[in-house]
């Protein structure tokens, strides 16, 4: 064999596969669709829910086209509560823009990975009625799982502390598994595309985010109950707390926005691929406004919908086998961290507990910040995702945390 002639050709392939990818970059790159006046205020719903933070609203709201261009975002939305009442809750810029129409307080979102808490609060509440138990071989209830070298509960899938794999690799996001478009008729023949694969680890001995974790989680959901995990949603998180606009990623919501994604540019956006979430509801799959994102996020810091021991269970970061926190400080749906924060910009900072979760999808970003020590609650979305995923956002949304956090703490005693 010709080692010069192999790597001759290897790298004519390597050129070739370049050249075929920069001229699709290309191709994507002049679909772009330009974001009008995106430095200017587009249009704007909004709603303050309480007047004595008119003065803090103010300050904020001066800001958000700014932010809004920093993200590169068709449309914003956002909310936030604050004692366990909203506050404030406003959308500007545009929810489609072929047809420039505009985003409002009722116009929903894909929260992608947000899907995550909102499904662990189900289980929760279902484990707290007595209906399922967090500790039991999930192939209980999911008989068509294979067995794997190690059994695997729903507590180790809620906190990605199970060994299930996450999306594959691929070149792009645009071809990973993430942009997947293949309709699952039932929660039970989606797991065809993960089932087979083996462990990555012993459970609880790691950890690995793994959306596909909470497809099997719902599974075990309708396994053990019976019911169709959409209703079980409705029944025990939705209509409890007023979130009728919430709903799975199913064509069924009339106010949904367009998706896009940001390729090289702070002006323009390229129309999402279209994909199906059927294969990932409980994991990446509900679409829902920030106002009801910011009602769920106050019920679960005030024990509105769980009971307060339960609520530790879900808030509690968990550890692995080595007795370790996992890298993620992640417990049961949620990310426990915290949030740098002063009141004046010559103090030092301190860490206040924050509780999170951000969510990305092939077209959207979403967050949801809890801050259980002054009960404050900010949920924000946008209809457009770049490389950082759900990171700008969070920023965003952090700083206006903050903003809140400053106000209240100077005007309450």
């Amino acid at each position: 064999m010709d080692i010069r002639k192999v790597a001759r050709r290897s790298g004519y392939v390597v050129l070739v596969l370049l050249a075929i990818g920069a001229i699709g970059f290309a191709a994507l790159y002049f679909k772009q669709v330009p974001i009008p006046d995106l430095a200017a205020a587009t249009a704007v719903d909004s709603k303050i829910h309480d007047e004595r933070y008119t003065p803090v609203i103010r300050d904020v709201r001066d800001e958000l086209d700014e932010r809004r261009q920093s993200l590169t975002a068709p449309s914003i939305s956002l909310a936030v509560a604050v004692d366990g009442e909203l506050v404030w809750a406003e959308a500007r810029g545009y929810a489609d823009l072929e047809s420039q129409e505009a985003a409002t307080l009722d116009t929903t979102y894909l929260v992608g990975s947000v899907s995550k808490p909102i499904t662990a609060a189900l289980v929760a509440k279902l484990w707290e009625d007595g209906l399922i138990d967090l500790d039991a071989d999930v192939r209980e209830y999911v008989p068509a799982f294979p067995e794997k070298a190690h059994p695997v509960t729903l507590r180790q899938l809620l906190s990605h502390q199970a060994g299930i794999r996450h999306y594959k690799r691929a070149l792009t996001p645009l071809h990973s598994e993430m942009a997947r478009n293949e309709q699952f008729d039932t929660i039970e023949s989606s797991l065809a595309i993960f089932k087979d694969d083996e462990l990555l680890f012993e459970p609880d001995t790691s950890f690995n985010y793994s959306t596909y974790g909470y497809t099997l989680v719902s599974a075990a959901v309708e396994g053990a109950t019976g019911r169709s995990f959409h209703e079980l949603l409705e029944e025990r998180v939705f209509e409890p707390l007023a979130m009728s606009r919430s709903t799975l990623d199913d064509d069924s919501s009339p106010t949904r926005v367009s998706d896009y994604v940001v390729l090289l540019s702070d002006s323009a956006v390229l129309p999402a691929p279209e994909t199906n979430n059927s294969y990932k509801w409980a994991g990446g799959g509900i679409v829902s406004t920030p106002s009801e994102l910011a009602r769920f996020g106050a019920a679960m810091l005030r024990n509105e919908l769980l009971s307060e021991a339960t609520s530790e269970v879900v808030f509690t970061a968990r550890k692995t086998a080595d007795g370790e926190l996992n890298p993620q400080h992640y417990g049961l749906g949620w990310r426990m961290g915290g949030i740098r924060y002063a009141e004046n910009e010559d103090d030092e900072p301190e860490i206040l507990p924050l509780i999170s979760h951000g969510g990305s999808s092939m077209g959207s970003a979403s967050v949801l910040l809890l801050l259980p020590e002054h009960d404050i609650v900010v949920a924000m979305t946008a209809n457009s995702v770049a490389d950082g995923g759900s990171g700008p956002v969070t920023s965003v949304a952090a700083d206006i945390m903050r903003e809140f956090l400053r106000f209240k703490s100077a005007t309450q005693p």
